[in-house]
Formats: C-alpha cells, structure tokens, sequence
C-alpha cells in the first residue's frame, strides 16, 4: 500500500469519527488527536521496555511480538490521523525529510 493511499483510508475514518464523537472546533479535534499519539506511544514505549525484560516478570511473561506490531501501528495510525486534521501531506513531508537527512549525512561524511 502507498503512503497516499494509507491516509486516504484514515482519512475515511476520520471523518467517521468526527462523525460520530464530534468536538466543538477544529482545534479540539487537532487537541484530541495529539493526546491520542501521546496515548499510543506510551503503549508502544511499555510493549518496547517489555521486549528488554525492563518490567515486571507478569508484564514480561504476556508480552508477544503481535503486541509490540499492534501498538507500533497504533502510533502510525494516530499520526496519520492528527496530519488529516493539520491537513499535513505526510508523503511529501517525509519526502522532504528524506531529502534533509541525505543532505546532513552528506555534510557529515565531509566533515
């Protein structure tokens, strides 16, 4: 699946949830969506200290892998979520961060 279809589809569902749990304003959505990548890299951080047996042994012993891919799509959809309500075109931001990092690396192996 390509980057514009990916946030086409979560553009769907956030007009299904704006829809469905509608805020006051645009800066309410915008306010709720940031909570909400704050929520689910939280998730991710605890299934990732997890994977390095950095908590405690009954968190240790239920943690899978499916877990870990779960919250780490978790953070992508909320992401992508907040650059629909931003109205951020996340193929060409990360395009022109690609860009920025190749051009840093450069000037570093230069250096």
């Amino acid at each position: 699946m390509q980057i514009n279809e990916l946030v086409a589809k979560y553009q769907e569902i956030a007009d299904f949830l704006n829809s469905h749990w509608p805020l006051k304003d645009k800066n309410q959505r915008i306010f709720a969506r940031t909570m909400k990548v704050v929520e689910e890299l939280g998730e991710l951080s605890d299934e990732i200290l997890t994977s390095m047996n950095l908590q405690r042994d009954s968190k240790i012993a239920k943690f899978s892998r499916e877990n870990l891919e779960d919250e780490f799509a978790d953070v992508l959809a909320s992401l992508i979520l907040l650059s629909c309500e931003l109205d951020i075109d996340v193929e060409e931001v990360i395009k022109k961060k690609i860009e920025f990092t190749k051009e840093r690396f450069e000037m570093e192996r230069k250096n």
